[in-house]
């Protein structure tokens, strides 16, 4: 069955085990609650489906609100092939909703009436001891059979998931509902994510929150989202910059990150040509999606490092690790980018020649303030690339 982190389940959803102290514990419950318009269904997806690839995990998939062949189409879409899991008895369909259409049940169970569902879905519980159930969708059990009964019939079932070590993840719509109905179903269920859009310059960003957990710290840091086709859930960070001196080796790296990466660039009367426009990429990294932006190392284009710096959420400072004399002009940047405040790594770039000089020397030289890591990289080889990434992203959340 599913391999554990300290006793918890991965949910392989970017940031949220790290916020859950490495998973779920078995037989626990997850509730995830979404305003209406944000994308919920690929949570429940990701979780069952990269359970049952990595973990060999056994699961079930009860629905009310789409048919199994749709939902199929749904993992298609992300990229999950769940027909050969079907197929294969690793997963199956409690289907509520097809009967109810007049259409031919698809599943291991059927329901035709939804006061059924409790009876049902415990035995389907049962069928699958130490796996996973998602349950589709609680607000059409609220609509159709009460709010008391639904969560009577929720509390009985997650009774039955801890007797058998399985994980429930509920996917809930929000609708117009009172408050204090919604505070009775986030009580019954062991830990709830909370699924929302947030407004940033009239475009709406898509966020996570874990605003209760009965084994974690409930923190309420607000995730960025994006939803990929294929792909899932991918932690989204809006802006990185990647800025530094002349010739530091910032197009390089900004290609080594993200290789779809557009540079404007021309010969110029050095030896070498150097970007005088903008680097624009985008990342996908372990869980995280990112839009990167590198700017150009000259003096004379020094009026576009301040806005370009606005709204990065952080950076990269690239210096040339065998040119000290550089060192100022690299601070002078984070300076004129406005970066002084935002999660920052320097990346000591040229670790592959023979004079660079070492993290602890540069350290030195460029007198850094307190708790700005200096990463060695040789971008042109393609390494030390995964820890400058790994330690941005762990400055920008500190989980």
């Amino acid at each position: 069955m599913a391999t554990e982190t300290e006793g918890r389940r991965k949910t392989y959803i970017p940031m949220l085990d790290e916020m859950l102290g490495g998973g779920m514990p078995a037989g626990t419950s997850m509730l995830f609650t979404a305003m209406p318009g944000v994308a919920s269904e690929v949570f429940g997806c990701q979780i069952i489906a990269e359970r049952m690839r990595n973990d060999g995990d056994i699961s079930f998939i009860y629905t009310n609100t789409r048919t199994p062949v749709e939902i199929e189409h749904v993992f298609h879409r992300y990229g999950w092939d769940l027909r050969s899991y079907l197929d294969s008895g690793q997963t199956f369909f409690v289907d509520s909703i097809s009967p109810m259409m007049g259409m031919p049940a698809i599943g291991k169970y059927m329901i035709d009436d939804f006061k059924e569902s409790e009876k049902v879905v415990a035995e389907a519980i049962a069928d699958i001891a130490g796996g996973t159930a998602v349950i589709e969708d609680v607000a059409t059990l609220l609509d159709s059979i009460g709010v008391d009964q639904t969560f009577d019939m929720i509390e009985r079932l997650n009774e039955v998931a801890r007797s058998n070590d399985v994980n429930m993840i509920y996917l809930f719509t929000r609708w117009n509902y009172e408050k204090v109905m919604l505070g009775r179903l986030s009580g019954i269920v062991d830990c709830e994510v909370k699924l929302f859009s947030v407004e940033e310059k009239v475009v709406y960003r898509q966020v996570f929150a874990v605003t209760k957990s009965n084994w974690s710290e409930a923190s309420g840091t607000k995730i960025f989202f994006e939803v990929l086709e294929p792909g899932g859930v991918r932690v989204f960070i809006p802006k990185l910059l990647v800025t530094g001196p002349y010739n530091a080796g910032k197009t390089t790296f900004t290609h080594a990150i993200a290789p779809n990466t557009v540079s404007v660039e021309r010969q110029t009367f050095e030896l070498f040509p150097t970007t005088v426009g903008l680097d624009i990429g985008h990342l996908d990294y372990k869980g995280f999606s990112a839009d990167v932006f590198g700017t150009p190392g000259q003096e004379r284009f020094d009026l576009l490092l301040e806005p370009l710096g606005r709204e990065a959420i952080g950076t990269f400072i690239v210096i040339d690790s065998t040119k000290p004399e550089t060192f100022v002009r690299a601070k002078e940047m984070i300076r004129m980018c406005r970066t002084e405040a935002i999660p920052k790594v320097i990346i000591a770039n040229k670790q592959d020649l023979p004079n660079a000089l070492s993290p602890d020397e540069i350290k030195k030289k460029m007198a850094l303030w307190e708790g700005v890591p200096i990463v060695p990289v040789s971008a042109t080889d393609e390494k030390g690339l995964s820890e400058a990434l790994d330690t941005l992203f762990s400055l920008i959340y500190k989980i």
